[in-house]
């Protein structure tokens, strides 16, 4: 084999999480190679929308106004719930998105319709379908990886590798990474047909529409918000794909929408079934290897958190590499990548699961699973990673302003009405920071009158401080520029720990 072609960082994986982090690595300047083993991108929806936490991230980087331009078909849907039939009564209704609370506005996009535009804007990353990492080899100062296609095998040497090759991915189990969790919950197998079923529907507009009868359990979603459906059959333990030709199909999807006279027909089946599961890494970093996304966290396709939480992953890990990569972070900046985003995935897939139960008509409590939903997607925290303390503020989380003033994608210092000397401060700073004054509102956040906040590119508090000589100090800690004993990323917190965390 020829020499490895060199790249600072590999990806395996183009789905969402593995196209956002080639966006966002070049936009903090580091170039990417992405391998994805389908052999064309994704052709049909899954995920539907984006929250707005993740809206915000997509803004950081000029992407906003591009993925608003592209509308879901089910873009006007909001109905979430559990019923005997599409005809017969709702047993259970989630509350829709529009009462998470919080700021900004939901973006209808589908997934397919996502990674179209992520593609067009991956900055020049290399991107490669009909291509999959097949083996992964760390040294002392990056990663070997061979990647394999119809045309061959090719080596490749790089920095870090990012793996974001989904929950069915290999290479998780390659670097002998296990996981947690509940486990699968339930197997499903899709079928495609086409209906009018405005008469069962009643003028709903329907998101996803769980229903369960003596002939039939599954969930129905529209695909085109007209005539073209998709119902995931639920399966008994040892029923396969080849257990359902067409013929019975069309007789399971008339018993789920459950009203005489409506003509059905099945486009297609699927070839394979699927999975509802959760489950959680035990690592999301191996030396140099960052795991993201379904490979680091499956959960139950409820709340709008799967695509979510793998984006937020890739914009921790980017912002961290392209400080990295310039020299300017010392390469421990990278353990607080797990110590960050490892006990989200727990508290994300714990809520999902638990979701996905009560729309099953399983025990719990919709309207308070809702409010925590709201509050994890906005008031997110991390109780360890790159930050600096303090007993007022043992916790990271995020600052409103970064997102409403636009300051995310880059460094900031919010500063309070008495303080003075931070411009100075700022202007010396070993990465390029934003100063400016902090609305009113903020010093509830934890903005000091006579002082500062310093924001990350991802908009959580870095650092709270009255004495701007103590900034750059603060800074080379944050970036792991001097380690000083201080064990990086350690103790990882609980999931607890991250959801609803006080403002500041």
């Amino acid at each position: 084999m020829s020499e490895p072609v060199r790249v600072p960082v590999l990806i395996a994986g183009g789905g969402v999480t593995g196209l956002s982090a080639a966006v966002f690595l070049a936009h903090f300047g580091v170039p990417s190679l992405l391998a994805e083993r389908r052999p064309a991108p994704l052709a049909e929806p899954r995920a539907r929308s984006l929250n707005p936490p993740t809206v915000e991230l997509y803004r950081a980087v000029g992407l906003e106004r591009a993925i608003r331009a592209v509308r879901s078909p089910v873009a006007d849907h909001t109905v979430v719930a559990h019923a005997e039939s599409v005809a017969g009564p709702e047993r259970v209704r989630l509350p829709d998105r529009s009462t998470a609370g919080g700021p900004g506005q939901w973006v209808p996009i589908d997934q397919d319709q996502l990674e179209s535009v992520l593609r067009d804007h991956a900055g020049g990353a290399d991107v490669r379908y009909g291509t999959e990492v097949v083996a992964v080899e760390q040294a002392a100062d990056g990663v070997f990886a061979t990647l394999r296609s119809a045309a061959g095998d090719v080596r490749v040497r790089a920095g870090h590798l990012v793996v974001a090759d989904g929950a069915r991915g290999a290479l998780r189990d390659l670097l002998g990474i296990g996981h947690s969790g509940p486990g699968t919950i339930a197997r499903k197998l899709n079928v495609h047909f086409e209906a009018d079923l405005a008469g069962p529907l009643r003028g709903r507009r329907v998101v996803a529409l769980t229903v369960a009868n003596p002939a039939v359990r599954g969930f129905l979603t529209s695909v085109d918000g007209a005539r073209r459906w998709r119902f995931a059959i639920s399966l008994e333990p040892g029923q396969v794909a080849a257990d359902f030709p067409r013929e019975r199909c069309a007789e399971l999807v008339r018993a789920a929408v459950g009203a005489d006279g409506v003509p059905i027909a099945v486009e297609r089946v699927a070839d394979a079934t699927w999975d509802i599961a959760g489950r959680v890494a035990d690592r999301m970093r191996v030396d140099r290897v960052l795991v993201a996304g379904d490979a680091a966290h499956t959960m139950p396709p409820v709340g709008s958190f799967g695509v979510a939480t793998g984006v937020q992953d890739a914009f921790n890990l980017a912002w961290k590499l392209g400080l990295v990569h310039g020299g300017v972070a010392g390469e421990e900046l990278m353990a607080t990548y797990e110590a960050e985003r490892l006990p989200v995935a727990w508290a994300t897939t714990k809520l999902c699961v638990e979701r996905y139960r009560v729309l099953n008509g399983g025990p719990g409590d919709a309207a308070g699973n809702g409010a925590r939903r709201g509050r994890l997607m906005f008031e997110c925290a991390y109780p360890d990673g790159a930050f600096v303390p303090d007993p007022d503020h043992p916790r990271s989380t995020r600052v409103a302003q970064a997102s409403t003033g636009d300051l995310l994608g880059g460094w900031a210092l919010l500063t309070g009405a008495f303080a003075r000397g931070w411009d100075d401060a700022a202007a010396r700073a070993v990465v390029p920071v934003t100063c400016r004054p902090a609305p009113g509102p903020l010093v509830a956040e934890g903005v000091p009158p006579d002082g500062a906040v310093l924001l990350r590119p991802d908009g959580f508090a870095a650092w709270r401080g009255t004495d701007p000589g103590s900034l750059h100090a603060a800074l080379d800690r944050v970036l792991c520029r001097e380690v000083d004993g201080r064990e990086v990323g350690a103790p990882a917190a609980s999931a607890e720990d991250v959801v609803g965390a006080p403002a500041g």
